[in-house]
């Protein structure tokens, strides 16, 4: 089962303190809600449990099958969804997944692309440029790159951005699947009917 545990986290940008002294730890089908205002420091934090960006302070470690995973194969373990990841616009939804996957240098995953494609519900428009999407379409293509590779730690920043209520089903259904096959959730989001879907929260302005 994968585990996740902060200690004593901070982070700051020159002289702007974000956080300090975080801590927690998760488990496997847990998930957690990280709270706070516009520009409190969510998406950072979500950054660094990605593993994409370094803490100022502290330590980020995820075990795997019982194992530590270093600081290189720590992005490829996890899934990250946020409003600041890009697509390429001449693309096509199939290219772009396949694009991000060689960008993190993830193997193996080609078979799946067509799977997660169904998962988030545009494999019938799989071949179609980006820029005919609308933006909750292109939300779902960020969802199936993160979900390629299945990972055991899920990190959604702003999970509903750009969606409909289908697309909000979606991502109810892609959580609640994590979790029931031992996965992690992180969600970063200033919205109380989020957060109260998960059973633990961390409210960043709690951290300064």
């Amino acid at each position: 089962m994968p585990s996740l545990v902060a200690e004593q986290v901070g982070h700051r940008y020159g002289t702007l303190l974000l956080f300090r002294r975080l801590s927690f730890s998760m488990e496997g089908g847990e998930s957690l809600a990280v709270t706070g205002a516009n520009g409190a420091g969510k998406s950072t934090l979500l950054r660094i449990l990605a593993g994409v960006l370094m803490p100022k302070a502290g330590t980020v470690t995820l075990t795997v099958d019982g194992a530590s995973i270093g600081e290189e194969e720590h992005p490829l373990r996890t899934g990250l969804v946020a409003p600041a990841l890009g697509l390429y616009r001449a693309l096509t939804a199939r290219e772009n997944v396949a694009f991000l996957a060689e960008a993190r240098r993830l193997g193996g995953v080609e078979a799946r692309i067509d799977t997660v494609l169904d998962q988030v519900g545009i494999a019938n428009r799989a071949d179609d440029p980006v820029s005919t999407f609308s933006s909750g379409m292109r939300q779902r293509v960020k969802y199936a790159a993160a979900l390629l590779a299945d990972p055991p730690l899920l990190l959604l920043d702003e999970p509903a951005a750009n969606l409909d209520a289908s697309g909000r089903a979606m991502v109810t259904g892609i959580i609640d699947d994590q979790r029931a096959d031992g996965g992690m959730v992180v969600v970063a989001t200033n919205r109380a009917d989020e957060a109260e879907r998960h059973a633990r929260s961390l409210r960043i302005e709690d951290h300064r």
